[in-house]
């Protein structure tokens, strides 16, 4: 009997130390995943795109930022559309933007899911209307490249369906990827929002990714052009020397009309 009694005692000692070692292995101090086992964090950034910027572009802004003056290392379009766009100014019409997938370890994503949809964020007032039509030209003759009817991927205000991508894409540390979407963001009277929806199929599961950190509303507007009206226009000329014209807003120009712009 004592010897029953002891087989007993020591069979749960065992399994009280076991207990403990398995709480501690899953508690808050666990330790992590192996290298093997562990899910590949994926980050997918989504910009407006500069990659022909340095050809020339427009886009609209309010009449402050159209009057600043760019820093001085702002010496080309491209870099001209960049700092365009971090002061406010917006895109119009037909316009690329990049997706780019980074991961912390190396993955392949299989495909890729894409959405443009509508936001109801308002616009900020603080921002000013975007009435000025702002211009780059590398040289006077320029003629800017604009993405075609053909290029369209998606359309923000017409059908929401989204489109899988099935090109794979291999990334990991220090080996970024993506690819570019055309979205026609005409069809809204004023600035609005818009959102870019993106998932991904990688290791044989699907799932969808916070854009930008989560910081996924993007503005666009309208062309402030149309018939029977010119808006105010601020154009860059980046060759020979960085020179910029200002002209003024016209109603009903006649066909021969000549407009006061100054330099």
């Amino acid at each position: 009997m004592r010897t029953r009694t002891a087989a007993i005692v020591v069979c749960c000692a065992a399994a009280l130390v076991a207990s403990l070692l398995l709480l501690r292995r899953s508690g808050p101090d666990a330790p992590p995943p192996s290298e093997a086992t562990a899910e590949p964090q994926v980050d997918v950034g989504v910009t407006v795109s500069g990659r022909d910027a340095g050809e020339g572009w427009f886009l609209m802004a309010s009449e402050e930022v159209a009057h600043r003056t760019p820093p001085d290392d702002v010496a080309d379009c491209r870099a001209l559309h960049a700092w365009a766009l971090g002061e406010g100014a917006l895109p119009v019409g037909d316009t690329t933007h990049t997706i780019t997938f980074s991961a912390n370890r190396r993955a392949t994503i299989e495909s890729t899911y894409v959405r443009v949809v509508p936001d109801p964020t308002p616009y900020p007032a603080a921002g000013g209307a975007p009435v000025v039509r702002l211009r780059c030209l590398p040289e006077a003759d320029a003629t800017p490249p604009f993405p075609g009817p053909e290029d369209v991927d998606f359309r923000v205000n017409g059908d929401a369906r989204p489109r899988t991508f099935g090109e794979q894409h291999h990334v990991g540390p220090g080996s970024d990827a993506g690819f570019d979407v055309v979205v026609d963001l005409t069809g809204t009277t004023g600035p609005f929002a818009y959102r870019v929806e993106v998932g991904i199929a990688e290791g044989g599961a699907f799932r969808m990714l916070p854009v930008n950190g989560g910081d996924d509303v993007f503005f666009a507007t309208e062309d402030g052009g149309g018939m029977g009206y010119w808006p105010a226009t601020t154009t860059w000329t980046m060759s020979p020397t960085r020179t910029s014209t200002r002209c003024p807003a016209v109603s009903d120009p006649g066909p021969d009309q000549q407009v006061g712009c100054v330099n």
